[in-house]
């Protein structure tokens, strides 16, 4: 046994207590490293679904324990940084109106939902490491000894693997993804894309993602069966393969005429080709090389029409713009360019976002000073063609004497560019149209050239209309009405509509001379149904608040009583969390119904619109011819309710019910069915 039992002296060695210590650690790796890719595919709206990054540490770790793999992970770090940057870089050309709008494909905004199905875009990503890592565990393809320097044999060795071998399996496993069956239970995911991002091509399903690691891995396997693997071919074929990736599910045409010339069109596909297989499915099945559809029958007929009317086409003349701002330096991170995602939600700090406060103040600070105002989206509300555009500003410029006039000149400037540009209405959002900066757009108007079409809109008028709405709506003319902000042109409004309806309005101001001056705009008889508020403490209590001005959250949950009553039209809103307790309205906000518009990004209120830009659709919807600026004319509030209503908004309503959630007229229904939310809410109010 001693001399020829080898098995058993090696059993011997495992059953020492480190061999045996270091076996389980590697199992245990590699069971936590399984968990976390399983956990990567369960979808965003999973309580561990940002864990998926806990798949980089352990690769590292399970690397160390098998000592496989190891010398491999610099080449792919580097290659994975790469990957990042390129879809980053393609995701900004995108979103940038300037580059991508003429060459853009199709001209309608991704939904919502499919930024956050795309979250899962990465996972190749993530996983290629391990592929490498697992390969080197279990084969001796690219053990450290095989690796040579990078050579030009070697890259065209990888080209011919990627072009000879993973090109026609790719063809070929595609078809079979289209079988009816397959399609169902995994391609659909990626198909329910119809609108690509540049991430789009690598958003798919477990099993899917696994069967194009396997294809993707020959264009590494055949040079290191070859002997000229090097590991500079990592982060070449990397960045080769993201780039042409990007380019076909980018939504703007990113190869030129001359790369479709003779026979090139059949090893270069473009932008255009793959759009097509998104929106016809059973043609262009190619992962970037024609020819293979060219041989199978399966080219769009259409195909390279398309290609030169995408490049020829004319540009969209935009009828109505909004001009927003910057809300804090976090709201630099939800623009679409750096997350789609996350300019789709509300602007809000997140804890991650805490680290990058330094960046997002240099990055501020840079914006001020050398960009000029941008598209941020263009979208249309039905019909209508509407741009959102963004004064490269946030919001503390605003509130600084030294720079009132720069900022002042910009939105002149960004009103005179939108009248060059052949648009009709310009919206203000919040701060743009603030009194110490243009007097509510008066300023503006009055420096216009005479031969300038455009007409100026701060959209006060219906956002009163929306409040007075809810107070007609949530109030008898017997209540008594506590009114925070109520010397600001849409205060002033309301508090003489209140007053002429008969109830008596609170108004919390420091101001006796504006007070008196309302008081008299109001009417004699009216106006005495305004009294004066010093304090928001002398409101203690009362149930009918309407917050035209922020207020703290620890003052709302102190002064006024759970299922108040609160309208609220100031900037910003109570927070969600606080309203929940209370019979609340955003005055400031509105509904629409999705199938209306294809705006998806969130200018403050998810799933809502702000009243101000709602206004300015509605001005180019009904082209009055007017500006609206300055103070509000009283008699116009109650028929801009109606003009809302007729283009499909509606109020956006939240009360608690018992279990303390909350029920809220849907944004994506149709008007009719926010009608009968809004039936349901005042039915339970009473």
């Amino acid at each position: 046994v001693c001399r020829g039992g080898g098995s058993f002296w090696r059993f011997c060695a495992m059953s020492s207590p480190q061999p045996m210590l270091d076996m389980m650690k590697g199992v245990t790796s590699l069971l936590v490293l399984s968990l976390l890719m399983v956990n990567m595919f369960r979808g965003a709206g999973s309580a561990l679904w940002w864990n998926r990054y806990m798949v980089y540490p352990m690769t590292y770790v399970v690397a160390m324990q098998l000592g496989r793999g190891e010398h491999l992970l610099p080449s792919l770090a580097v290659g994975t940084l790469l990957r990042y940057i390129v879809n980053l870089l393609f995701t900004i050309l995108s979103k940038l109106d300037w580059f991508a709008e003429p060459r853009r494909i199709n001209r309608a905004n991704p939904p919502a939902d499919q930024h956050e199905r795309e979250l899962d875009w990465d996972g190749p990503v993530i996983l290629s490491p391990v592929a490498f890592v697992l390969v080197d565990a279990v084969t001796p393809l690219l053990r450290e000894e095989t690796v040579v320097p990078l050579s030009w044999w070697g890259i065209l060795v990888m080209f011919l693997g990627h072009y000879l071998i993973t090109e026609p399996i790719y063809y070929a496993f595609h078809r079979i993804l289209h079988l009816p069956n397959v399609y169902k239970a995994s391609h659909s995911h990626h198909h329910a894309s119809t609108v690509t991002e540049a991430i789009s091509g690598t958003s798919h399903p477990m099993a899917e993602t696994f069967g194009y690691l396997a294809n993707f891995s020959f264009p590494f396997l055949l040079p290191a069966w070859l002997g000229v693997f090097s590991y500079g071919l990592v982060p070449i074929y990397f960045v080769f393969f993201d780039v042409l990736n990007c380019v076909g599910h980018c939504n703007f045409e990113a190869i030129p005429p001359w790369m479709q010339l003779g026979p090139m069109k059949y090893f270069v596909y473009t932008s255009s080709y793959h759009s097509l297989h998104h929106t016809k499915y059973k043609f262009n099945y190619c992962l970037f090389c024609p020819i293979w559809d060219y041989l199978g029958g399966t080219v769009h007929p259409t195909t390279n029409d398309l290609h030169g009317q995408v490049l020829n086409q004319a540009q969209r003349k935009l009828e109505a713009v909004f001009l927003a701002h910057g809300h804090g330096l976090h709201s630099m991170l939800h623009l679409p360019w750096f997350s789609p995602y996350l300019a789709t939600h509300q602007h809000e700090v997140r804890w991650w976002m805490i680290a990058l406060q330094p960046f997002n103040f240099v990055w501020a600070l840079c914006c001020r000073y050398l960009f000029d105002t941008t598209c941020i989206q263009r979208y249309q509300f039905r019909g209508t063609e509407c741009a959102t555009w963004c004064l490269p500003v946030t919001a503390h410029f605003y509130f600084m004497r030294s720079h009132r006039e720069a900022i002042f000149e910009m939105i002149l400037k960004a009103v005179r560019d939108a009248d060059d540009a052949g648009v009709r209405y310009l919206g203000l959002a919040h701060l743009n149209k603030a009194e110490w900066i243009n007097h509510g757009g008066c300023d503006i108007v009055s420096r216009l050239e005479e031969h300038r079409k455009i007409r100026v809109v701060h959209g006060n008028t219906l956002t009163a209309a929306t409040v007075w709405q809810a107070l007609r709506q949530y109030t008898e003319p017997q209540d008594e009405v506590v009114f925070a902000g109520s010397t600001s042109k849409i205060g002033r409004a309301l508090c003489i509509l209140l007053a002429r309806r008969g109830n008596i309005v609170h108004m919390i101001t420091g101001c006796q001379e504006r007070f008196e001056k309302i008081r008299a705009d109001a009417g004699e008889e009216a106006g005495k149904k305004l009294v004066r508020m010093k304090t928001y403490e002398e409101g203690k209590g009362r149930r009918h608040w309407v917050i035209g001005k922020q207020m703290s959250d620890e003052s709302i949950k102190e002064l006024i009583p759970p299922g108040s009553l609160i309208v609220d039209f100031a900037v910003p809103h109570v927070p969600q969390e606080v309203a929940t307790a209370y019979r609340y309205v955003n005055g400031a906000a509105l509904n629409y119904s999705r199938r209306d518009t294809d705006l998806t990004f969130c200018h403050d209120v998810p799933n809502t619109m702000p009243a101000c830009l709602a206004a300015t659709i509605i001005h180019a919807r009904e082209d009055r011819g007017e500006h609206e600026v300055g103070e509000i004319e009283v008699e116009d509030v109650e028929g801009w309710w109606d003009r809302a209503v007729k283009n499909g908004f509606s109020l956006s309503c939240i009360e608690p019910n018992q279990a303390g959630r909350c029920i809220a007229p849907s944004a994506g229904g149709s008007g009719s069915d926010s009608g009968k939310a809004e039936a349901g809410v005042r039915a339970k109010l009473a």
